[in-house]
């Protein structure tokens, strides 16, 4: 049923001409996790992106953090899935997307962090988050996670999601799809058999579910 629906999306975006912009900066953490086998944080690029929007922060600060605090998850206590060092890591989570969406609201919407939201100078992160000195050394590892973060080059993925797009949009491409949905009947897949219904039963419902379109 689930893949029936995404289908049916991607059938509207197309026939609209209106498929949405591509969000690279899941592919930049993926690309600079990957660096590091062992992290538990690689497949949770989008939900480390997903909470830096819902609180307002730089997308690259928790990946920075748990470099600083568990080498992105190679040092840390197992049990607690606590990679950032949060509340002196004496918390511990459900899952690793608890610590993610816990730690982004912590310094996207505690006034503590007031100061480094407006100045967005990662110094007065550093001297709350971590709290005692020395600090040069965390300030540093920060600023190798960020820099390197955003050097990675993305430019290969957008001209492959170009070339898609422009695929798409192509109207022998949107010619070809019409005809396969059409011959493989897409609309019978919600057509609900009304005919079938004894008079005053409604508990059954039968689907004519058609097979997936084939487009080269």
């Amino acid at each position: 049923m689930f893949k029936r629906f995404i289908i049916l999306f991607f059938v509207v975006l197309i026939m609209a001409g209106s498929v949405p912009a591509k969000d690279f900066r899941p592919v930049k953490l993926k690309k600079f996790l990957d660096r590091f086998p062992w992290s538990p944080l690689r497949g949770h690029e989008h939900e480390i992106v997903y909470c830096a929007d819902l609180f307002g922060i730089d997308y690259r600060l928790y990946v920075a953090i748990s470099g600083a605090e568990s080498s992105y998850g190679k040092r840390y206590p197992r049990s607690t899935k606590n990679l950032t060092g949060y509340n002196s890591c004496d918390t511990t989570f459900d899952s690793i997307y608890q610590n993610i969406y816990e730690t982004s609201k912590l310094i996207g919407t505690r006034h503590y962090y007031e100061k480094y939201r407006k100045t967005n100078d990662i110094k007065d992160l550093v001297f709350v988050y971590k709290g005692v000195p020395p600090f040069d050394h965390y300030i540093r590892n920060l600023r190798f996670a960020l820099d390197e973060i955003t050097a990675i080059s993305v430019e290969m993925e957008k001209q492959k999601h170009a070339a898609w797009l422009a695929k798409l949009s192509s109207p022998a491409y949107k010619k070809k799809l019409r005809e396969a949905l059409t011959r493989q009947g897409i609309v019978a897949w919600y057509s609900t058999r009304y005919d079938q219904y004894r008079p005053q039963q409604t508990s059954t419902v039968s689907y004519k579910v058609a097979q997936k379109p084939e487009i080269d």
